[in-house]
């Protein structure tokens, strides 16, 4: 229980901090997923991607994203993603009206939660490394496009590596935007 507490402590206190710091933004992502080479821990080929992203400076930001299931049986299991991402070209965001780097590369590292461990209940299941080797927009823009998004996925509870492909993903920034410093 004091785990539990003290991550949810952490957590909080990483995506308040940015509150004061003038750095804050925050997006809806959308897109889609696949998890490869763990088929019979995950049967399936396509997930729908859906979360949050959230800035903590101009250079890091927080990403929380959730893979349903839609194919084959639509869903039926979905697992969630904790990254935290940092962007190798510039800044992402400026912190006023003026956009970050337009043109980005994001590089990360997480933690999995979901029931594709080998006793098939929900935990802690993957760490994760990714890498996002073209982003196109930023938070003060309102809209993000990431592409061709790789991540290697550890199995913690059998040792395999699987692999993570997110074709493409749009983050929706509702705070952040160039409206908010108007």
């Amino acid at each position: 229980m004091h785990k539990k507490l003290l991550l949810l402590g952490i957590i909080v206190l990483m995506i308040a901090s940015p509150l004061f710091a003038g750095y804050f933004d925050l997006g809806i992502t959308l897109g889609t997923n696949a998890h490869l080479y763990e088929k019979e821990l995950d049967s399936s080929r396509m997930k729908l991607a859906w979360g949050l992203s959230s800035g903590l400076t101009d250079v890091w930001e927080f990403d929380v994203q959730v893979d349903t299931r839609i194919m084959p049986s639509p869903f039926s299991s979905s697992s969630v993603s904790l990254l935290m991402q940092r962007t190798l070209l510039g800044q992402r965001s400026t912190g006023s009206a003026i956009a970050g780097v337009g043109v980005n590369t994001l590089m990360g590292a997480g933690i999995m939660i979901s029931p594709y461990r080998e006793e098939g209940t929900l935990g802690v299941s993957h760490v994760l490394l990714s890498l996002t080797p073209v982003t196109i927009g930023s938070p003060v823009m309102g809209k993000r496009e990431r592409m061709l998004s790789l991540t290697l996925a550890y199995n913690l509870s059998n040792g395999q590596i699987g692999l993570l492909f997110d074709l493409i993903k749009y983050d929706f920034y509702v705070v952040g935007t160039y409206k908010d410093y108007l």
